[in-house]
């Protein structure tokens, strides 16, 4: 109601789990926007979202009791976040039941719409996102953030250190048949991370070009 996006005073809007708010409210058809996210392969979110809630007393999702259980059990019994990222991108319900069209509408979706980033290339990533803004990557400033965020030869400040999930192992076989649509989703973005590479690259010597640094 506020009038954000149209008038022009961000330049970023940062969200976790709102997407579908964010594109019903702020967006319309003559301001659009571009989506920079970071994806992981679904098991190891899930696992992630498992020990974290464990000891995120600040978030709403805080669950001790989880420190009682183990993750085969959580992911059994009580774990019901499932195709979670392809019901977001199709906008199928919670308790919706997912289909190949709906897979296929979110990778149109991701293709479409979003530069795609990796949690396993997190640095490139952040690359990435920082060419598309213009984000001038050798000013001190932003060398410091930089080094602060990926912990160059020190504890990251963006980590939370936990058991890893092992492929094969039976949580792991669980949370994955339970997420079948989303691991597809996830192969399909980690083809669509290696197609932009040129995109990007030929994006940040434009704008070389454009500012004169070329």
């Amino acid at each position: 109601r506020l009038g954000l996006v149209p008038s022009g005073l961000a330049d970023l809007v940062v969200t976790t789990n709102a997407l579908n708010f964010a594109i019903e409210h702020l967006y319309d058809r003559s301001h659009k926007g571009r989506v920079l996210a970071l994806f992981r392969h679904p098991v190891d979110r899930l696992a992630s979202k498992f020990y974290y809630a464990q000891i995120a007393t600040w978030e709403r999702s805080y669950h001790p009791q989880w420190k009682e259980i183990d993750i085969l059990d959580w992911a059994e019994h009580i774990n019901h976040d499932k195709n979670q990222l392809v019901k977001t991108l199709a906008r199928v319900g919670e308790f919706g039941k997912v289909t190949e069209t709906d897979l296929t509408a979110a990778v149109k979706t991701v293709k479409l719409r979003f530069i795609v980033g990796l949690m396993n290339e997190m640095e490139e990533s952040i690359h990435r996102f920082n060419v598309f803004m213009g984000v001038n990557e050798s000013e001190e400033n932003n060398k410091i953030c930089m080094d602060q965020f990926f912990g160059h030869g020190t504890k990251k400040e963006n980590s939370n250190p936990h058991p890893k999930v092992e492929e094969g192992s039976p949580a792991w076989q669980v949370l994955a048949r339970d997420n079948e649509f989303d691991i597809r989703l996830y192969e399909s973005i980690v083809e669509i991370f290696g197609e932009q590479t040129e995109i990007i690259e030929e994006y940040a010597r434009s704008m070389a070009v454009w500012n004169g640094q070329e």
